[in-house]
């Protein structure tokens, strides 16, 4: 895909040369930098979507930590119910 985009940007620069008589440089470096820039922009999206994987994974921790308790205290206030019904 990479070369795919470097040669459609040496292209359309040949085109821009054409048009506006103005030269565009695209060398190595600049597909170089293409695949630097790629690298970076994947590494910032991974560490992202670990960051959202890692709060969704704490969240359902409290969740069910939630609903451990809520079982707790239902079993308890059945239990103390007829108690409550006899005062």
């Amino acid at each position: 895909m990479f070369k795919i985009i470097h040669q459609s940007v040496e292209e359309k620069s040949e085109e821009f040369k054409q048009s506006m008589r103005r030269i565009n440089y695209v060398t190595p470096t600049s597909y170089l930098e293409l695949l630097s820039m790629y690298k970076k922009l994947l590494k910032s999206q991974r560490t992202k979507v670990e960051k959202g994987i890692n709060r969704l994974g704490r969240g359902l921790e409290v969740l069910k930590t939630a609903a451990v308790e809520v079982d707790k205290l239902s079993t308890q206030l059945e239990a103390s119910a007829p108690e409550l019904a006899k005062t």
